[in-house]
Formats: structure tokens, C-alpha cells, sequence
């Protein structure tokens, strides 16, 4: 806002504001808001989609397959001891007599993580379609 001085030699006619204008800042700060804002939503993580574990009391389906991979890499299916190589044969063997398409997977914790995607990329192939992960009780 600027007033008129009454008195002053040689000097300017007009005050200035020593306040600046925070208007352009403000108007900067919105648009970089916005532009996040809308920058985030594209944003699509990959990665496999897991349905994990819930609390102790949670009881298992009896119409999924249950696949189970004990710490020396043994693998059963529905109780069955099988392979790495012939798992393919026997989850289409179970799909076929259950008609299931869903895998409960339990797996001990010392077996490798890219030995159990391994186990879910054969199942994934022979056609299921939802796996969940069951907690173990074993090393």
C-alpha cells in the first residue's frame, strides 16, 4: 500500500510497503501440491499380491490345497510327499479331484525365499489363481 508523504526533499514522493507479497508463494505452494497429488496416483508398485497370516485362532479352509514345504525342502501336497519337478503333476492332480483353485502354502522359516516363489511360480503355471501363506511352527 502506498501513501503519499507530506514532507521530504529530494526524496521519493511515495512509501512503499515493507511487507512482501506472499501471494505468488502461496499460489507456487498450491500448484506443487496439486502436482504431487496427482503424481502419486500413478505411482503402481509391482510385486506379488499375498494374503498373509492372521491371529492363532484362525482356522484352515478344508477345500484349498494345502502345499507344505518342510526345512529339508521337502515339499507335501494335501499330505502327500512330492518333488520340486513332479509338483506340477500332482497340483493338477488335486485340482482336477478337489476343483480347487486356491493354495494355502506353509513353508518353515529356514527355507530360502526364492525356493518358496519357485514353489508358487509352479503353481501359478498349473492354473492357481489365490495363494495364502500359513504361519509354521518349525524351524
Amino acid at each position: 500500500m502506498r501513501q503519499r508523504r507530506k514532507s521530504g526533499f529530494g526524496k521519493s514522493a511515495f512509501k512503499t510497503s515493507e511487507n512482501p507479497d506472499l501471494t505468488p508463494l502461496i499460489n507456487c505452494m498450491f500448484l506443487l501440491l496439486v502436482f504431487f497429488m496427482v503424481a502419486t496416483t500413478f505411482v503402481n508398485p509391482k510385486g506379488l499380491s499375498v494374503d498373509l497370516p492372521g491371529g492363532e485362532g484362525e482356522s484352515r479352509a478344508t477345500k484349498d490345497m494345502n502345499i507344505v514345504i518342510d526345512p529339508d525342502q521337502t515339499i507335501q501336497v494335501n499330505g502327500e510327499v512330492t518333488d520340486k519337478e513332479s509338483l506340477a503333476e500332482k497340483i493338477r492332480q488335486v485340482i482336477e479331484a478337489d476343483n480347487t483353485k486356491n493354495v494355502i502354502l506353509e513353508s518353515a522359516r529356514s527355507i530360502p525365499h526364492s525356493y518358496v516363489v519357485q514353489v508358487m511360480d509352479i503353481a501359478r503355471g498349473e492354473g492357481i489363481e489365490a495363494i495364502a501363506f500359513a504361519k509354521s511352527g518349525e524351524g
